[in-house]
């Protein structure tokens, strides 16, 4: 059982079957399961074998006492296990979304952190046709803090051989949009386990797609409500105003783009 405290800011621990052991009085929740059988649909080779269950969902993750204090701003936090697994030659992943427009105009974007494992954000973008018009790598560790670009549609990959645990905040009043991704059976690129490193396949359901960028994702402190070396459930519990620009992105400050380098 893995200990999660130190990087998380939680009492959590990571049980041997990948689920969440919640400790002290931290209010447990159940959470979601995605199965493969719902993962299907984008899998690079549907047939694929795997675990019954890819990763689980846990929303609304929280102190009650902090969670007084970030709901009133449209907040939530969840965290997400996501498995080591190899689908055919795929490697474990998430389903991908979208996120709607704000009533201020702009995408919602989110953010997220790694807290053990190692992850993947895989993160495209689609002109004013439909086409996607960029496709960002961007690599994270233990710590990293990966900001979900407003307009970006994105899925997650756990390329290793330990589980992927990973902490959002994110707005709760939103529905996420999975139409795209299921249409095109799944992300503009498929991972793929490789000789050395993953292997990127493009999507045969895409017209076409631009070569991927791979960038390093940054955390400016004086504009993200975000400090390194934190877990950024700290950050959002002490000053959730520090991230109202995640419910009206009309409100953030610097450059969405200098976000990732």
């Amino acid at each position: 059982m893995r200990d999660l405290e130190a990087t998380s800011g939680l009492p959590l621990r990571l049980a041997d079957n990948g689920t969440l052991v919640f400790g002290g009085d931290l209010p447990p929740v159940a959470p979601a399961a995605r199965s493969l059988a719902a993962m299907r649909d984008v899998l690079a080779d549907p047939q694929a074998t795997g675990p019954e269950h890819l990763y689980y969902m846990y929303r609304d993750v929280g102190w009650p006492k902090d969670k007084a204090k970030t709901a009133p701003h449209g907040l939530r936090y969840d965290i997400t296990v996501l498995l080591p697994a190899r689908l055919g030659q795929e490697w474990n992943k998430t389903y991908g979304h979208y996120h709607p427009l704000a009533p201020s105009g702009g995408y919602y974007p989110e953010v997220y952190e790694v807290i053990s494992g190692r992850a993947i954000y895989l993160l495209q973008h689609r002109d004013s046709e439909g086409a996607i018009d960029d496709v960002l790598v961007i690599p994270a560790m233990p710590g990293d803090k990966v900001f979900m670009l407003p307009g970006y549609g994105h899925a997650t990959i756990n390329p290793g051989a330990e589980p992927l645990v990973m902490a959002n905040w994110v707005a709760g009043a939103f529905s996420s949009e999975y139409g795209d991704y299921e249409r095109r059976h799944g992300a503009a690129y498929y991972a793929l386990a490789g000789a050395e490193a993953v292997r990127w396949q493009p999507n045969p359901h895409y017209d076409r797609v631009p070569e991927a960028r791979t960038v390093a994702p940054r955390c400016p402190e004086g504009t993200t409500g975000l400090r390194a070396g934190r877990p950024m459930y700290t950050d959002g519990a002490v000053a959730p105003e520090g991230l109202a620009y995640l419910v009206d992105p009309s409100m953030y400050r610097g450059d969405w783009m200098a976000l990732v380098g």
